[in-house]
Parts: structure tokens; sequence; C-alpha cells
């Protein structure tokens, strides 16, 4: 297994970025010459989020750019010979959860729950501002503490769950600037 040269060790010691499964994903499409749209296109991400990980991944040494396309480094090529990092700090959904869910539709499909329950679900996104995404969590937090803490609700009734995530899923596009042109550049860095 090669070593990481100093430089890289570096980059990475002081951060978790590298960590995940895009920025690898990128220095492996990079193998021939692609521009941060061919990027974003083939990997199906945005192109923000692209251009953030190339950054690092530049500083880092595992790309070069050269007339608008990014390349991988020898740099780049030791970092995918290497193996992915496995880890459990990440958020995953427990298994038991996701059991727990699956039978309640079952369960609630078959009649279990009578004629009368309420079900919902769904999955949402949309752009918010860090004010906005505060007030939302905010209010989440206070309609769950209402029904859901302890000793409220209704001792009698059907018990209910209610599992959620709340988090940034991606960046604003690039070159979107119909929000100025802070939306432009990637967050932590200028615009230009």
């Amino acid at each position: 297994m090669p070593e990481p040269d100093a430089d890289d060790a570096t980059a990475s010691s002081n951060t978790a970025w590298d960590r995940s499964a895009l920025p690898r994903d990128i220095v492996s499409a990079v193998e021939s010459p692609k521009t941060v749209d061919e990027l974003a296109e083939e990997l199906r991400v945005n192109d923000a989020r692209v251009a953030w990980y190339l950054e690092r991944l530049q500083d880092a040494g595992r790309v070069a750019q050269a007339n608008g396309s990014w390349t991988r480094t020898s740099a780049g090529g030791a970092f995918l010979a290497t193996p992915a990092e496995t880890s459990a700090d990440v958020t995953v959904v427990p298994g038991r959860t996701v059991y727990d869910f699956r039978q309640a539709f079952a369960d609630s499909a078959a009649g279990m729950f009578g004629a009368e329950f309420v079900q919902s679900r769904g999955e949402h996104g949309g752009r918010l501002s860090f004010e906005q995404a505060e007030e939302f969590r905010d209010r989440l937090v206070s309609l769950v503490a209402e029904y859901f803490a302890p000793g409220m609700g209704d001792r009698s009734g059907t018990k209910y769950g209610f599992h959620w995530i709340l988090t940034p899923t991606d960046l604003h596009p690039l070159g979107d600037d119909d929000d100025g042109p802070a939306a432009v550049a990637p967050p932590g860095r200028p615009a230009g």
C-alpha cells in the first residue's frame, strides 16, 4: 500500500472532508480531464459541491487543473489505492427503526389499527437561509415536544412514531446568481 506524502497527510489530518465517498468518486472520475460540469453530470451532484471538493483535493495535491479541466495526480492515484475508511461516525437509520416503521405500515394495511389512524411519510428538500433552517428546526422541536415528550399526548391513544433528520444536503448551484453574487462562490471561498 503506497504511503501518502507529507503534504497529503497534513491536508487530511485536520479535516474529515476526504473520508466520505464523494471526494474519492471525484478523484476516480478524473482519470482523464473533465470540467466541473462534466463531473457534476457524471456523478449526479450539484456543480458547487464538485467545485468545493475539487479545491480541497487540489490543495491536498490529489487533482490538478489545466485549461478548465481537472485530472488526477499521482497523489490522487495513491489516495485511491488506499482502502476507503469505514466509520461508524455517520448518520444511519438503525436497522431496528427501519424494521419498526416497515412493520407499522404492514400492520396498518392488515387492519391492526382499525379504520381510523393517521399515517404519513415524505422526503422534502428546499433552499433555506440559515435563519429559516433555524426557525424550522425550533418549530419542529417545539411541536415534537408538545406531542411526543413524556407525559404528553393521550395515554389511551394509539402509539405513534416519528423519526426525522434535518441537515444541509447541497450547495447553491454555481452560476445561479438569482440570489446575488454570494450564491456563486462556495462557502468560505471568495467569488470570482
